[in-house]
């Protein structure tokens, strides 16, 4: 009111500058004798979150692999606020948001979860220090897992163990450095393995005695699923092998890069008993693929995609996109031997 009064007296006697002044002392009355009207920060209109879509595949991770993992269970948005300024101050509310949810990692166990990366930035350091508040609890996807207390709380008898599924569970992870919403997630997670072995990929499947194919080099690797045979061919690109069937099972070895490459047996008389000799085409030497780069997944880069090409080759040339990670080194040597053995 003292704002009003003043402001038009001051009009009155002097002008819009005297309006100016009459308005800044009826405020300062009016904050005396009334109080400063508390202020509102900014709120969410909507506090639902959305979830992962389902048919979303959940890798098999082998080795140290970079996943990003799909959100499988999460609660509503939970607001709190807080009322900040004293005496002579304006009040201002300001509101923060949490959010507890879980996040599916691998479909086979896993051993430990290292650094976690939200929207590019580092959620958790490889200490095991999470940079914003919240609780963190690993469940290794074992088969006897039992249901996370916090799931529990909220579906009650519908809770769900996840058992034979790796996931994280976050507990009232503050949003704030994130826009108040759920930022991209990835995860770092470290299966129980030893050195790779492609017999290590082919889970369930009845193998001969002796059959192994060591994957030299490799750090990591992530199934997103598919048949067993579209795996072997992708991953023999890179790692040549021999395959047979046995009554035993299925029997495999490595190919060595020095190894000769045989040639298959000669056809010998004629098509069908037919007095006529069967055309045969062989393809010439230089229509021939020969791999001359190596994408793959570099863990000293923080697994972003890398490059190797094979010694004396520059510019545009076939290349190999494989979703594994290779120490540089290792990427390095191993596209090597796969030019040499195809020239």
């Amino acid at each position: 009111m003292a704002t009003l009064i003043l402001s038009t007296v001051g009009t009155a006697l002097g002008g819009p500058i005297g309006g100016a002044i009459g308005a800044v002392l009826g405020r300062a009355v009016d904050s005396a004798v009334i109080g400063t009207p508390p202020r509102q920060g900014p709120r969410l209109t909507e506090l639902a979150v959305s979830t992962s879509s389902y048919g979303q595949p959940v890798p098999r991770v082998f080795g140290t692999m970079r996943v990003p993992g799909a959100i499988i269970w999460a609660t509503e948005l939970v607001e709190s606020s807080q009322m900040s300024g004293g005496k002579g101050q304006p009040r201002t509310t300001t509101y923060s948001y949490a959010i507890s949810f879980a996040v599916a990692l691998s479909s086979r166990p896993v051993a430990a979860i290292g650094r976690i990366w939200a929207d590019g930035a580092l959620l958790r350091g490889s200490a095991g220090d999470l940079k914003v508040g919240g609780v963190m609890r690993l469940h290794k996807g074992t088969g006897d897992d039992e249901v996370d207390p916090l799931i529990v709380a909220d579906k009650v008898a519908q809770g769900c163990a996840f058992r034979d599924l790796a996931y994280l569970v976050f507990e009232d992870l503050e949003l704030a450095s994130f826009g108040n919403r759920i930022p991209a997630l990835s995860f770092e997670v470290t299966a129980p393995d030893g050195t790779l072995d492609v017999i290590d990929l082919l889970e369930d499947i009845p193998l001969a005695a002796g059959a192994s194919a060591p994957l030299a080099g490799l750090r990591g690797f992530a199934d997103q699923g598919g048949s067993r045979a579209d795996l072997l061919a992708h991953v023999a690109q890179v790692f040549p092998l021999t395959l047979g069937a046995t009554a035993k099972g299925l029997s495999l070895s490595p190919v060595e890069a020095d190894d000769p490459i045989a040639l298959p047996p000669p056809v010998v008389g004629r098509l069908d008993g037919e007095d006529r000799a069967e055309p045969r085409v062989r393809r010439d030497a230089s229509t021939r693929e020969v791999p001359a780069a190596l994408r793959y997944y570099d863990p000293a880069r923080d697994y972003q995609p890398s490059l190797q090409r094979a010694p004396g080759v520059g510019g545009a040339s076939e290349q190999i996109e494989f979703p594994g990670a290779f120490p540089a080194p290792d990427a390095q040597g191993r596209i090597a031997a796969l030019h040499r053995r195809a020239l």
